[in-house]
């Protein structure tokens, strides 16, 4: 995961997304690079073209996945996903926007993209101008 120039995080997942994989490794490399305050309320863009989900009982690993992050993103935001080709691909991404919006912030939105352009400009489009104070 990174935040680029514009504020955009950006993240690639890769193989095959079990819940206990991707809490491993978002300890190892996210946690211990960025804290919450870094990322709450910036749009995020994800590459899961080279993504599987699981074969069997995704929703679950969405579930648990959401559990971890319910709290450390109290800030509404947009959540765009390339998706490949992988059949269900959107069924599933579409259980997850729900479980994003239970336990996150009802106003946040996600969306699937087939292309990564189209994904990242509907993101930019999402982020709020920082707020001024009256001098």
């Amino acid at each position: 995961m990174e935040i680029d120039g514009r504020g955009i995080v950006l993240a690639v997942y890769s193989g095959e997304f079990t819940a206990s994989d991707w809490l491993r490794q978002r300890r190892a490399v996210v946690d211990s690079r960025f804290s919450p305050e870094d990322y709450d309320g910036r749009p995020v863009v994800i590459d899961m073209t080279a993504c599987q989900l699981p074969r069997r009982d995704w929703s679950e690993h969405f579930q648990e996945a959401s559990r971890f992050l319910k709290g450390r993103r109290p800030k509404p935001f947009r959540l765009a996903m390339i998706i490949g080709d992988d059949p269900g691909a959107e069924a599933g991404l579409a259980l997850f926007a729900e479980y994003q919006k239970l336990l996150h912030h009802p106003d946040s939105e996600v969306r699937t993209f087939r292309s990564g352009e189209e994904a990242y400009a509907w993101a930019l489009a999402g982020l709020q101008p920082p707020e001024r104070t009256e001098a």
